[in-house]
């Protein structure tokens, strides 16, 4: 365990390397500050030497004065390196952030699907955050010791080589002793870590989840579950710290016995005679200013611990292979100009093995400029169609063409940029309503914003909003309805002027004077597009100029709408359910 956490360890440093230049500057800085220390502590023990040698205080005086001098140098080179500490720290945790939520979208929605959010959020932001001790303070003050540390040595053993010798070893005890304690801290930090993010991830869950709660009146229920983590995390923290505690003792136990031991070989050799009595209180204040970077670099080394578990879970991020690859040499010119055929040949895909099939053996064609429905009933594997054309995954076997060209071969930002989507679900940010729109082609001018809010029917309400467009909308927009949300999506897709539209379940959960309003924007929307619409409410797929239907993963019957009616078989069926719902 010992190895693989500090292997991990070891990983990090490549991300001081990112910023050498910054971490060369505050190893500086505290080479700086740790300098002041000795000096200050070399001609305080000159002062000291001649006062027991009744020296005058106007020999005395300008000693003290070049100490005072020392003490306001120091002063001004900590303040500088406080600030230049959280300027290092800024720039390597945006590092870290900016490559962490880099992988974690290359992986894409396959790897987010199989993650609670709140552990995700628990990783990049607190747990990244954990790493600062580490790479910002232990790692640049573990320099600026280690000379600081070889100069000191050097001095003394120039005055004794014995004492110089120890104090030497006491501080390579002080540098490598912790590495040894590893073992012992390891695995009472991963819990504390484990527990931390369950219980954020927990919280997070209730705060959305906070309608069903209440109107299940389950509040008491998820009240007692965030208890009972609450004191499993105290338990494990509580735990972390003892160890922590017993790890720190140990070091201070260290350092003072050294410090003992150095003054009691220092008293002894001057008595033998072998050190003059004017060396003596040099080696007593040495001994000091060697103890107190070692006291730093130790609290440095233990406030970094947390970094430990959080560093493993990085890297399981950033190892983690990518299903979803591209070809060295992309096309990424095939689907520039009129909207493009699309071809499914032969797909078959599972999520997981165990599962069995979502689709199996399928294969349809969408004309260039045409518009296609897919039905059946819920679990038929709908969906996973627009999964599997936006490149969320790959198919298992088969392949999907778009202008002949196999989607594999394509890079994937073009890809996906050639394709606009309106999901059943639509997700807004907490930003403005313009922000929302815009993202979809963000050099859009406000003038084409507006000019897709109102192609999507959205204007109207957008407009009605306290400040219109510049509203900054709530978590999820939830402070609109299904149907207001649903809209500003399809001004989305409408602003992207994508060739390929998909559309998956976009009226299924909106009211009758919505679903007229949307459906008017989809009409206009599919104008000169290739259309995929996904749908269990059949009355908005008649118009389709195809309609597959999906049983099992596989296609049970094809067709117009009037066809598919005479046959009489599963589409029958599907509409004569959904009418008869609808008495």
């Amino acid at each position: 365990m010992k190895q693989n956490y500090l292997g991990a360890y070891g990983r990090l440093l490549r991300y001081v390397g990112a910023i050498k230049a910054e971490a060369a500057v505050k190893a500086a800085i505290s080479l700086g500050v740790n300098a002041s220390y000795v000096f200050q502590a070399v001609v305080m023990a000159r002062a000291v030497s001649l006062v027991f040698n009744g020296a005058r205080v106007s020999a005395i005086t300008p000693l003290v004065v070049t100490a005072l001098a020392a003490v306001l140098a120091r002063g001004a080179l900590t303040r500088a390196l406080e600030v230049w500490t959280k300027i290092m720290a800024a720039r390597v945790k945006t590092k870290i952030r900016l490559l962490v939520f880099d992988k974690i979208l290359r992986l894409g929605p396959s790897f987010v699907y199989n993650k609670r959010s709140g552990q995700l959020q628990s990783l990049v932001l607190d747990g990244i955050e954990s790493l600062e001790p580490f790479l910002v303070n232990y790692i640049p003050h573990i320099v600026s010791v280690a000379l600081t540390g070889l100069a000191i040595g050097i001095y003394l053993c120039n005055l004794d080589w014995l004492t110089g010798a120890v104090v030497i070893s006491a501080m390579l005890l002080c540098v490598t002793v912790p590495y040894f304690t590893v073992p012992l801290v390891a695995k009472s930090i991963v819990h504390y870590w484990t527990s931390y993010a369950r219980l954020n991830a927990q919280y997070v869950d209730a705060l959305q989840g906070m309608t069903t709660l209440k109107a299940f009146n389950a509040g008491k229920i998820k009240g007692a579950e965030l208890a009972a983590d609450a004191l499993d995390f105290y338990q494990k923290q509580i735990r972390n710290t003892t160890f922590s505690l017993i790890d720190s003792g140990l070091m201070n136990i260290l350092m003072s016995v050294a410090s003992l031991v150095t003054a009691a070989l220092a008293a002894y050799r001057t008595e033998l005679g072998i050190i003059p009595v004017a060396a003596v209180s040099v080696f007593l204040f040495l001994s000091i200013e060697c103890a107190r970077p070692m006291a730093d670099l130790n609290m440095y080394w233990h406030t970094s611990f947390l970094g430990l578990s959080v560093a493993t879970g990085i890297f399981e991020i950033i190892d983690m292979e990518i299903n979803i690859k591209e070809k060295d040499v992309p096309d990424a010119e095939s689907l520039d100009g009129d909207a493009p055929d699309i071809s499914l040949q032969n797909v078959s895909f599972a999520y997981r093995k165990e599962t069995g099939d979502a689709l199996h053996n399928v294969s349809f064609d969408i004309p260039a400029g045409k518009t296609i429905a897919v039905t059946g009933r819920s679990g038929s594997g709908k969906s996973t169609l627009v999964n599997l054309l936006l490149r969320f995954y790959d198919t298992d076997s088969g392949a999907v063409l778009i202008n002949g060209v196999n989607i594999r071969d394509y890079s994937l930002s073009y890809l996906q940029s050639k394709i606009a989507v309106v999901f059943q679900e639509t997700y807004l940010f907490g930003t403005t309503v313009f922000d929302n729109i815009r993202m979809a082609r963000p050099g859009a001018t406000e003038e084409e914003v507006i000019n897709a809010a109102k192609a999507a029917n959205a204007h109207e309400f957008i407009a009605a909003l306290p400040n219109g467009y510049d509203t900054i909308l709530s978590e999820r927009g939830a402070a609109l309805s299904g149907g207001e949300r649903q809209r500003i999506s399809i001004a989305r897709a409408v602003l992207k002027d994508a060739p390929i539209l998909l559309l998956d379940e976009a009226t299924s959960s909106v009211d009758t004077r919505n679903e007229t309003l949307i459906q008017d924007a989809l009409k206009a929307l599919t104008k000169n597009r290739t259309t995929l619409i996904i749908a269990h409410r059949l009355s908005t797929i008649q118009h389709a100029d195809t309609i597959f239907v999906l049983e099992k993963g596989s296609i049970a019957e094809r067709g117009a709408h009037d066809e598919l009616l005479a046959k009489n078989g599963v589409y029958a069926a599907l509409m004569k359910a959904q009418t008869e719902e609808a008495v």
